[in-house]
């Protein structure tokens, strides 16, 4: 009875909210300007201009401090409320909660969408209210009348309730904020608790794991779909990412495709960080969009480069399904490379050859782990220890004849990582002594004066550089 009547107030709201948006226009520029065409006041070339001179403007008009101290005052807001109820949650009866969680309800509703034309100062707090508040309200029923079951299950229906506010809401960071909350309820269903989301074999009939399997796939779906329209511009490829780590912990994990072999998940999650990065490079993503790729790309290299502790080769028994999965992402990683435009990885053809075999080369290295030869496998780890190295100078290089100091930092800050790491790695047993000691930070100190004259030749000159 609870839950109907939350819906029901969702849903008069929302309907006040879509009221409200259609009579003050919609504040949609496009629709505006659309009618503003159809009434003569604007011509169809008037029209373009100015949609082209918003969506030049659009990226730059970011969240600034005001808005992000609304976020924050929102959600404090809804943190409040929801400690004042604890704290006199003995004295309060069930009527009266039920009653008083409504008018509060209503009124944030309400508030929010008579906020709609004023300032994001104003109306961010009181969206973020009315979004957190549906899913105070069913924890409130669920203790108020003792209601028990799936962990999981209240946030799917707190998400579906609040959906279309995320859709209907005049803010952008009310869209991302719900469909960061899909994400984390997801993965959090999947892999952390066991209810209707979760994907382990173990613990579910095979009729329960499909319609888990089925109701993920659509959450996906929701983050996809949610990521393209919702977001702002310079996030919407993030979701590329939210992909490839659902598809590897989907190989990590228990579930019906898990690769229980330490080789081919190595192998597994340097395909998918390849594909990752490669989409990115071939589309017209932002620089963090790829900065965000390429330091996983990276990570995941420089994790292979650890395995010469080995003792043994890499062992278990995959699934078919998984091992299918892998092969198809390597081989999609291997394609997409091969099909990128020479633009997209640098000035010339010589950069587009050079950044071509950096991109495909840890494939074939990571192919090492799943040998079975523990040799093997320490060739790897050299392998991609030399890798890096060739990255980083890639990067420098690179960057000092495009004029672009984050590249030149980039190179500069993997290659530190990479010496400082296999100095300690290597010579660590050395290194215990004060005298072990004060060698590695003379050393150290030589090594950032030797790469700071680099860097500082590299952005200044850079013709000698090439």
């Amino acid at each position: 009875m609870g839950g109907m009547l939350i819906t029901l107030v969702l849903l008069g709201l929302l309907a006040r909210a879509l009221w409200g948006r259609r009579r003050d226009g919609g504040g949609d520029l496009p629709a505006l300007l659309a009618s503003a065409e159809r009434a003569g006041i604007v011509s169809a070339e008037q029209r373009e201009r100015l949609l082209a001179h918003a969506a030049e403007r659009a990226p730059a008009a970011g969240p600034g401090g005001a808005v992000w101290l609304a976020i924050f005052a929102g959600l404090f807001v809804a943190a409040g409320v929801a400690l004042l109820i604890a704290a006199n949650w003995a004295s309060i009866g069930a009527p009266v909660r039920v009653v008083a969680f409504l008018m509060l309800l209503g009124l944030a509703g309400e508030a929010a969408v008579r906020a709609r034309a004023r300032p994001a100062a104003v109306g961010v707090p009181l969206e973020l209210v009315w979004l957190f508040l549906p899913l105070l309200g069913i924890g409130l029923y669920a203790q108020t009348f003792q209601l028990s079951g799936d962990p999981i299950r209240p946030y799917l229906v707190w998400l579906a309730l609040t959906a279309p506010l995320a859709w209907l809401g005049r803010h952008p960071i009310v869209a991302g904020i719900h469909t960061a909350a899909v994400v984390a309820v997801l993965f959090t269903g999947n892999f952390g608790v066991e209810g209707t989301l979760a994907l382990t074999v173990a613990p579910h009939a095979p009729g329960a794991r499909l319609a888990a399997w089925a109701l993920s796939l659509a959450l996906l779906g929701v983050v996809v779909v949610q990521s393209q329209r919702l977001l702002p511009e310079g996030h919407r490829h993030h979701v590329l990412g939210v992909a490839a780590a659902w598809v590897f912990a989907v190989l990590a994990a228990p579930t019906a495709l898990a690769l229980d072999h330490e080789g081919w998940l190595a192998f597994a999650a340097v395909a998918l960080a390849t594909l990752w990065l490669v989409v990115l490079l071939a589309t017209p993503a932002s620089a963090p969009e790829r900065m965000s790729a390429a330091l996983v790309w990276l990570g995941v290299i420089y994790a292979l480069s650890f395995v010469w502790h080995a003792s043994r080769a890499p062992e278990g028994e995959p699934t078919a399904g998984g091992v299918a999965i892998t092969i198809v992402a390597a081989v999609a990683a291997l394609g997409g490379v091969l099909l990128l435009p020479g633009g997209a990885l640098g000035a010339g053809p010589r950069w587009s050859a050079i950044a071509r075999t950096l991109l495909v080369l840890p494939l074939p290295v990571a192919l090492l782990l799943l040998t079975g030869d523990v040799e093997l496998v320490w060739l790897a780890a050299v392998l991609c220890n030399v890798l890096l190295v060739a990255i980083a100078i890639a990067f420098m290089w690179h960057g000092s004849l495009a004029r672009e100091i984050a590249e030149i930092n980039l190179g500069i800050l993997v290659l530190v990582l990479v010496l400082v790491t296999r100095f300690l790695d290597v010579l660590g047993s050395f290194v215990q002594g004060g005298v072990g000691f004060i060698v590695a930070g003379v050393l150290l100190a030589g090594l950032a004066w030797a790469l700071q004259r680099t860097r500082q030749r590299l952005i200044g000159r850079p013709g000698e550089a090439g």
